[in-house]
């Protein structure tokens, strides 16, 4: 729409006799910064580039406040987060079995979920010489799903339980009710819908400084050129297109992806 609006000025400043219907300069050159400046503008709206910019600044600075601030409520309350962190690591950011991602949506926004890591410690154990990992140890516990536990390379069970060793029955299994303890199930989904509804977020975006260097990186591509600024009778569309779209694929080449 705004190129549409824009392509009305292309009469007025495009014209081959200066004795015809344009014989003042000024018409010309306010037409042209015009034409120039809305074709920027719009360039920047479809960007691939701007966007990759928008996102990679404003998703790095989430990811980033997102991360600290379970690590803070992990330290603060390790039975419940304890499930999101390798084993004996809970608030350890080098340990985390949890990460955001990104997703394009419409224009220049994106959406953001989680997905949990899978676990490649061993389980503490202080007496089993065949030790294993919990591979899918954060989601299974995050959703209270009840975990069923059978022998695999020998006949039975063995484990300890308040200090005492358990002899389970030859092929007998044991299903564990609540996987990582009574107080796990949900906390993070939890506290990740508290950072996302809140002022958190918002916090979080002002802090990216997104903002800030739009406006810097805009103001740039909006300046008009030397050669429109020039006195002229007549200007060309598209050069000034031309010269729009190289102002724009410089904005925010500093920080592509």
């Amino acid at each position: 729409m705004l190129l549409q609006a824009a392509s009305g000025l292309e009469r007025l400043m495009y014209n081959k006799n200066p004795k015809g219907a344009i014989n003042d300069s000024n018409v010309a050159q306010i037409s042209a910064a015009l034409y120039y400046q809305a074709n920027v503008i719009s360039k920047l709206s479809n960007s691939k580039k701007f966007k990759n910019s928008f996102k990679k600044i404003i998703f790095t600075q989430i990811e980033k406040d997102f991360g600290n601030y379970i690590d803070a409520q992990a330290r603060s309350k390790p039975k419940s987060f304890h499930h999101v962190y390798e084993w004996k690591k809970s608030g350890n950011k080098n340990a985390r079995l949890f990460k955001l991602t990104s997703m394009d949506s419409e224009g220049i926004s994106f959406k953001i979920d989680f997905e949990f890591i899978l676990s490649k410690s061993l389980v503490p154990s202080s007496n089993s010489k065949r030790r294993h990992t919990f591979a899918m140890k954060a989601s299974v516990m995050e959703a209270g799903m009840p975990l069923k536990i059978a022998p695999r390379h020998s006949e039975r069970l063995v484990f300890e339980v308040d200090g005492n060793t358990v002899f389970m029955p030859k092929g007998a299994a044991v299903t564990v009710k609540r996987p990582g303890g009574t107080s796990v199930k949900n906390q993070f989904t939890l506290q990740y819908s508290r950072f996302f509804s809140g002022e958190l977020i918002n916090n979080s975006i002002k802090k990216s400084g997104f903002k800030e260097l739009f406006n810097s990186e805009s103001l740039k591509a909006l300046r008009i050129p030397a050669s429109i600024r020039t006195i002229k009778y007549s200007f060309s569309p598209n050069l000034i297109r031309s010269m729009a779209d190289a102002a724009s694929e410089k904005a925010f080449g500093g920080y592509m992806l």
